[in-house]
């Protein structure tokens, strides 16, 4: 139920329309998405759970179908590796270690998309991570309350 509802409001976050200037200084909610599950929930994370939540964001972004699902499997591996020693730091470090993973996540995508015959912007990928690792403590906030929703929501039906 927490893995639904706060993948429903990852894709919403993806799909609101934004202001022109806002369009490459936008975070990848989906990176951010999975950095949330990896370093708070790594005990309930599934890859497959993974591997089907990245292709409605394949779609919207409009790469290959698979690419999402391959760097997510990457960040979830990386962040539940570095997940208990991650936690336990300030959010300040918690950001430099998103920032530094998404950064990997990020020059994969742009190989990943190079080999696919697209021409991503590599300052656009490295500028998302950047503005993905100053958002992480906001969005943190943002899923731990909708988890707790979600969670208030299941105990109201038991």
């Amino acid at each position: 139920m927490i893995f639904l509802v706060t993948w429903l409001s990852t894709l919403f976050l993806i799909v609101i329309p934004y202001p022109a200037w806002m369009t490459l200084a936008l975070p990848h909610f989906g990176f951010l998405f999975v950095t949330w599950w990896g370093l708070m929930r790594n005990y309930q994370l599934s890859m497959t759970l993974l591997l089907i939540a990245s292709l409605p964001i394949d779609v919207l972004y409009g790469t290959t179908l698979g690419l999402h699902g391959l760097l997510f499997a990457l960040i979830a591996y990386a962040l539940t590796l570095l997940g208990p020693s991650v936690r336990q730091v300030n959010w300040i470090r918690q950001s430099l270690v998103v920032f530094v993973v998404l950064l990997i996540a990020s020059a994969v995508s742009y190989w990943a998309r190079t080999l696919t015959g697209q021409s991503p912007d590599l300052m656009i990928l490295v500028l998302q991570s950047v503005v993905s690792a100053l958002l992480w403590s906001p969005l943190r906030w943002f899923y731990d309350v909708v988890a707790d929703y979600a969670e208030g929501l299941r105990a109201q039906r038991q």
